[in-house]
């Protein structure tokens, strides 16, 4: 396995009829990964989301397999779409999806209103503790 000094990086087409349920990693990524080869890998988009994923070696093609359709399905891919991967060297794959525009796709994710004044801010408590000290 290479020692990067930084995080590796490349970038695949989404593919329907060739990715759909698997992804092939490029062949010259392989030096980033460790001897043995990981069973998995997680997924990771800048919500935070995760994805497990099972990797397989068929030849000495690495591919994302198990796991990859849920990825596919949650994040709307479709033909054309590219997907940046960037790999911390520690079973952790970042994905940026870029759009057919070229421009990165940034979902809306809903989100719960949490009204701040439903929670005490321990002020309540200061006070009242410097209160029975007097």
């Amino acid at each position: 396995m290479a020692a990067p000094d930084e995080d590796q990086r490349f970038i695949k087409p989404f593919i329907l009829h060739k990715s759909a349920k698997s992804l092939a990693i490029p062949l010259a990524f392989n030096e980033y990964f460790p001897d043995p080869l990981p069973n998995t890998v997680e997924l990771l988009d800048y919500y935070g989301r995760s994805w497990t994923i099972r990797m397989k070696k068929r030849g000495e093609t690495v591919f994302l397999t198990v796991g990859w359709e849920n990825f596919v399905k949650d994040n709307e891919l479709e033909d054309g779409k590219m997907m940046e991967f960037i790999y911390d060297c520690d079973r952790t794959f970042y994905v940026v999806i870029f759009g057919h525009g070229g421009v990165s796709e940034l979902r809306v994710f809903p989100q719960a209103v949490v009204d701040v004044g439903d929670y005490a801010t321990g002020e309540e408590e200061e006070e009242e503790e410097k209160n029975k000290s007097n």
